[in-house]
């Protein structure tokens, strides 16, 4: 009766294992399909309000500089010195800026600048609009011609359409984007 009753234990400890171990690996697809989020995880995030718009933190449409096509996926926002004025700068790239890299790039843009992702960076303030082509480094100013152009409650949407040619290279952009502005 003794044996039996340690084979018994034995076998509830081994059936215990094996549920715990299926019940783990069950929850490892979850972990691998974890994407990073390209808006910080401290902005507010809300639903889009119709099918077909965007979300917080992404940018939809093209930019084409010397024939090259760049696809915009993500938009980020925050405030910083452009041209010795205080400037709400809008990135949207190609590619997620990291978390922890947001800040840093908005102020002074070393991934873009460093080719390490492609996008556009505006800098929009009082007197205006200016927008850099990265990585090409095509430049334009003047006045804030974004349609839709919104900010409010620390959300910065709008829609961008340009075309412009400069030395026998054309210039377009036709995108739309909702960026939290971080703090």
């Amino acid at each position: 009766m003794k044996k039996l009753l340690v084979y018994g234990f034995c076998f509830a400890i081994v059936v215990s294992c094996s549920f715990s171990k299926k019940s783990s690996s069950t929850n490892q697809p979850a972990q691998t399909e974890t994407k990073q989020s390209p808006v910080p995880p401290t902005a507010p995030q809300p639903a889009p309000a119709q099918p077909g718009e965007l979300s917080l933190g992404q940018a939809s449409g093209t930019y084409t500089a010397k024939g090259e096509v760049v696809e915009l996926k993500y938009a980020y926002a925050g405030r910083a010195e452009r041209f010795g004025t205080q400037s709400l700068v809008i990135l949207l790239t190609d590619k997620p800026i990291p978390a922890d890299a947001v800040a840093e790039e908005i102020k002074s843009t070393p991934l873009l600048e460093g080719d390490k992702i492609r996008g556009l960076e505006y800098a929009i303030d009082e007197n205006g609009m200016w927008v850099r082509y990265h990585p090409s480094q095509y430049q334009e100013s003047g006045t804030n011609k974004l349609k839709d152009y919104k900010v409010e409650n620390d959300i910065v949407r709008g829609v961008d359409e340009n075309e412009s040619s400069f030395s026998d290279a054309k210039y377009s952009r036709s995108v739309k984007f909702v960026a939290a502005i971080i703090k």
